[in-house]
């Protein structure tokens, strides 16, 4: 169906009621006093900034404890499947490594035992002694990355062992040297 034009001087003939252009005045009154809409949205502005701050405080602090938790690495045996056994801070793992730092392991070493009997020869016997990683032949620098498939179990060592205590001895040695 065409859409009939008017021209404006044929709009302007038309009576005017009263009645309905009191109400479209009023609506034109309400529209222009509401208040505009950038100030409704400030509030969500403020509540997501509290929330970001709140996230990125928590980033930073989690993210200090774990560097806090780095100085106080404690010394842990890792027993590897071909029976070589590392004490060592494990500093690092990711899902295919280990990697070790202050790596110590035992060795054995053959002395000889002078015999108490006169004419018998001395004896030969195996001596296990703690080596420090750092003080073989090829000085080896940096961590001992170890492939984790070859891993059989980790323990701590407790502070009042044995093993413990001999490595705090190679060290202050190590230090005076």
């Amino acid at each position: 169906m065409p859409i009939k034009k008017t021209s404006l001087a044929s709009r302007s003939k038309k009576p005017v009621n009263k009645v309905e252009s009191k109400e479209e005045l009023l609506d034109f009154e309400q529209f222009v006093s509401q208040k505009p809409m950038v100030h409704r949205g400030k509030g969500w502005l403020f509540a997501t900034l509290i929330v970001v701050i709140i996230v990125l405080a928590s980033i930073v602090y989690f993210m200090m404890q774990s560097t806090s938790l780095q100085k106080e690495l404690k010394f842990k045996v890792v027993y590897m499947d071909n029976g070589q056994v590392y004490y060592a801070k494990i500093v690092k793992e990711d899902s295919l490594n280990l990697y070790l730092d202050d790596v110590y392991y035992i060795q054995t070493q053959q002395q000889t035992v002078p015999s108490e009997v006169e004419g018998e020869e001395p004896q030969v016997v195996n001596v296990p002694v703690l080596m420090a990683r750092s003080q073989e032949w090829h000085q080896p620098q940096g961590y001992l990355q170890i492939n984790r498939d070859k891993v059989v179990a980790i323990d701590e060592i407790g502070q009042d062992s044995e093993i413990y205590q001999e490595i705090q001895k190679v060290k202050q040695a190590a230090s005076q040297q």
